[in-house]
């Protein structure tokens, strides 16, 4: 055990005498390094479908359910809901948020 404990010992100080020879430093420059800026990527804004950001996008979401809502309230319907491609006349789901590629 004593033999384990020293090596340890011998290891820990060694590790401690070496870590200390090495330096880090930043090279100094008197002159300002010129700066390439880039222009930003361009944002497309996509539009996105849906009931959820409809109802938000048209101020109140209850007026989605009423069936004299006014006119600003109506929408597509190839916004909320998907048809099956075979046949077109089937509704297969609801959309409730999703983005336009």
């Amino acid at each position: 055990m004593t033999k384990y404990l020293a090596a340890a010992f011998v290891i820990a100080l060694s590790t401690i005498g070496t870590a200390g020879a090495q330096t880090f430093s930043a090279p100094v420059d008197d002159k300002p390094r010129d700066r390439v800026e880039r222009a930003p990527a361009p944002v497309r804004e996509r539009p996105v479908a849906g009931g959820i950001p409809r109802g938000v996008r048209g101020g109140n979401p209850l007026q989605m359910f009423n069936p004299r809502a006014p006119r600003r309230y109506y929408g597509s319907v190839d916004d909320t809901v998907t048809y099956d491609q075979n046949n077109p006349s089937r509704i297969t789901g609801i959309i409730l948020v999703g983005i336009r590629w």
